[in-house]
């Protein structure tokens, strides 16, 4: 940061309300962000999360339909002709 003397007075009193402003409105930018930014971090964990308990859904579903998996590939199980 840079620092410029302006003196006293009332031209002085002016800049340095100026610095403060500025100096808060970034605070409060700074804030925001990283608030949006833990928010969108926690929204990403519930889709991760809805995520997985689909993926478990699906697949249960699949077994309970009849369904393997032979080398990454859903497969309907074959019927066996004993009866």
């Amino acid at each position: 940061m840079v620092r410029e003397y302006i003196g006293g007075g009332v031209l002085g009193r002016l800049a340095a309300q100026l610095d403060e402003i500025e100096r808060r409105q970034r605070e409060e930018e700074t804030a925001y962000w990283r608030e949006e930014r833990e928010r969108l971090e926690q929204n990403a964990a519930f889709v991760d999360e809805l995520e997985e308990a689909a993926e478990i859904l699906s697949q249960a579903h699949l077994i309970a339909a009849g369904f393997h998996k032979r080398r990454g590939e859903w497969r309907r199980r074959a019927r066996e002709s004993g009866a």
